[in-house]
């Protein structure tokens, strides 16, 4: 028997690629304008296809922004026509993601094997590949396979026959709601992918939506430096998971329907639904990663018997009716509105759109780093220069994994150069922020110690952030410490929410404070605060790293 493989993410199905399969499958094999060599006879003509959907497990990004059951019934409706008019046998397999790309090939043959019990075995012999992708193209011919080109019509200079599937879909995401009515779109789509389309409107909206998106990259997420494995690791980390949900667990209303705003992968959520099992647990988060982990959570029955729903979505948008929400949790995500969005503007805007959305007596929970309260307070900082090297310290790195080797072998006083260099580097070049936004520094010797002298602020920046070797790019590139506590009251305040204090019950309602973890763990040997009094340097309290502030809407 001989197969023609066509491998893809089959997002959309071309008339190009009916056409174009309807001759390579009734013509000898010698009448086709094949890549390189086949050991199959030419007079054979191709008896079989297999459509490999690859990344059938991966979806909410611009790369992949259909889910694989949808691609699946699309590819089905469109190999109908082979299997009808032609007689031709197709198969149709699902390919999970894999990161290791340079084996990709390999991969996909491996698991059509294993998927079909060993009963299907590609090789060169028996197989010819159809691709439009030069790099997919080589990964097959190095394995000895020959290649069916499709749209692809020269590789130098690279030129196509036909629209790509993926260009097609930009168009339609630029159409936005009108792509049906657009003739050039219906010329080009297979009618299999536009009833497919028609019959399941969810999937253009979906498509549209993560076109339209500004704060998403390609591959559906904030930013293209962020390890999801070390930071979700981080984040929910057992101690440090039930330290955020003490902060926040005595101020959530009990019953009703309860919000946490960037939920991550969901194990906040999770850890709420063990202590209220009567809510339901609504999840938004924006980046495609945790929105597969959330739902992956879900079919493990992490949220037991509570009705979970999760969105992808951007927390700018309005998702949620007015006075329908008893408690909106926003567990470290303000400071990520205010560093991708316009800063205050932003954040004033969604507290509005929050305090719209909750019911009467509904809270907000704000959980997240903040400033310190005095913080153009001019502090003299001293960092260890011996716990690690003080060389090379502005070098240049492609790899994030060599990023954060060097990072972590440097003291901590190298670490601050490093981090005057880069804190907000790429956000002031996005956004064209004022140069004041750099750090501004001084060193001065004071009895042959050296000492930085900066705002307290910036000082508090450094603080947070020079830990996160890991995550260095993606981190200095968001701002903690540009609200005090007693400045975000404030700001709720106007918004007309009532503030929810207890000072004799620490563990109920808003306060700020300097987590004990993070002074022994992090600060403590590594740096120290002073300030300059009557010539002499006096030492300071570290800042506070968190606040909790709980709003209530009367």
């Amino acid at each position: 028997m001989a197969t023609l493989l066509f491998p893809g993410r089959h997002i959309v199905n071309t008339r190009f690629q009916e056409e174009y399969l309807f001759q390579v499958l009734q013509r000898p094999l010698a009448q086709l304008d094949i890549l390189g060599q086949t050991n199959i006879p030419k007079d054979q003509t191709l008896d079989q296809i297999i459509f490999a959907i690859t990344s059938i497990n991966q979806e909410h990004s611009r790369y992949n922004p259909i889910n694989g059951m949808h691609r699946f019934i699309s590819v089905d409706r469109f190999a109908q026509q082979f299997r009808i008019a032609l007689g031709v046998d197709v198969r149709i397999v699902g390919i999970p993601h894999y990161h290791a790309i340079g084996k990709f090939a390999q991969y996909t043959l491996k698991e059509i094997s294993e998927q079909t019990e060993q009963e299907i075995q590609l090789h060169p012999k028996n197989t010819l590949v159809l691709s439009s992708t030069p790099a997919v193209q080589q990964m097959y011919q190095q394995l000895g396979f020959a290649i069916l080109p499709a749209e692809l019509q020269s590789l130098n200079p690279k030129q196509y026959r036909a629209p790509l599937p993926i260009d097609i879909v930009k168009k339609i995401a630029a159409t936005a709601e009108n792509w049906q009515q657009d003739g050039e779109i219906r010329t080009q789509l297979s009618p299999a992918t536009i009833s497919t389309w028609i019959h399941f409107p969810e999937i253009a909206k979906k498509v549209i939506w993560l076109y339209k998106d500004p704060l998403l990259n390609e591959h559906g997420s904030l930013t293209a430096t962020r390890d999801y494995f070390t930071y979700t690791q981080g984040m929910s980390n057992p101690l440090i998971l039930e330290a955020k949900y003490n902060d926040i667990k005595h101020s959530i209303v009990t019953g009703g329907r309860i919000v946490d705003e960037g939920c991550a992968d969901g194990a906040l959520l999770a850890r709420i639904a063990q202590d209220f099992p009567d809510v339901d647990i609504l999840g938004i988060e924006i980046t495609a990663e945790y929105i597969e982990q959330c739902r992956e959570k879900q079919r493990q029955g992490a949220f037991r018997a509570n009705y979970a729903h999760f969105h992808q979505r951007n927390l700018m948008e309005r998702i949620f009716e007015d006075n329908s929400i008893t408690t909106t949790i926003c567990n470290s995500t303000t400071h990520e509105l205010w560093s991708y969005g316009e800063q205050q503007n932003t954040i004033q805007k969604y507290l509005d759109m929050k305090y719209q959305q909750l019911c009467r007596s509904g809270r907000i929970i704000i959980r997240d780093v903040v400033g310190p309260q005095d913080k153009e307070k001019i502090i003299y900082l001293h960092c260890n220069k011996n716990d690690g090297s003080n060389e090379n310290i502005h070098q240049s790195f492609s790899d994030p994994q060599e990023l954060s080797k060097h990072l972590q072998n440097l003291s901590t006083y190298a670490r601050f150069q490093r981090f005057a260099q880069d804190f907000l580097f790429d956000m002031r070049k996005k956004a064209k922020r004022d140069e004041q936004t750099k750090i501004q520094y001084q060193e001065k010797v004071i009895n042959q110690e050296n000492y930085i002298i900066l705002s307290l602020k910036d000082a508090a920046e450094f603080l947070s952030k020079k830990d996160y070797t890991d995550n260095w790019q993606s981190e200095l590139n968001e701002e903690f410490a540009f609200w005090s506590y007693s400045q975000w009251k404030e700001v709720l305040k106007k918004t007309g929410f009532k503030i929810i204090e207890n000072p004799n019950d620490p563990l109920f309602g808003s306060k700020s404070y300097a987590s004990e973890w993070i002074i022994q763990n992090r600060y403590k040997g590594k740096v120290q605060l002073y300030e300059m009094s009557e010539k002499k340097l006096k030492p300071l309290d570290y800042p506070v790293t968190n606040m909790v502030l709980v709003g209530e809407k009367p």
